[in-house]
């Protein structure tokens, strides 16, 4: 009876390993201060975002779109995953390959550390 176990924990340590819930890619540490450089260079023409000092017109205001999610308690995971969805997947008029690989990770911690806040 222990072997079933000791394989469902082997197999979830692989999965983790593997990068599964971070669509395939093992994700490093996030550098929010290189996201916020980021942001305001890439981003910050079309969203607006107080902690930036951005006020672009084009984008959804990011303080905003999260300052309902924040206070009915969503987790800055939760957030930073959304931003990093539409980053990776844009909808017209935003760009793709804005950012890509840590450069999106940066940013999109980075927006979930500070917007709606």
């Amino acid at each position: 009876m222990r072997r079933p176990a000791g394989l469902a924990a082997l197999a979830a340590v692989t999965l983790a390993a593997a990068g599964c819930g971070t669509g395939g890619i093992a994700r490093g540490p996030a550098d929010t201060t290189s996201g916020k450089t980021l942001f305001v260079s890439h981003c910050g023409g079309c969203h607006t975002l107080a902690d930036a000092g951005t006020q672009g017109k084009v984008g959804p205001n990011l303080d905003d779109a999260f300052r309902y999610d924040r206070e009915q308690g969503f987790a800055q995971s939760s957030i930073e995953n959304i931003v990093l969805d539409q980053i990776r997947i844009p909808e017209p008029p935003m760009p793709a390959n804005l950012v890509i690989g840590q450069d999106a990770e940066n940013v999109a911690a980075y927006v979930a550390s500070v917007a709606g806040k």
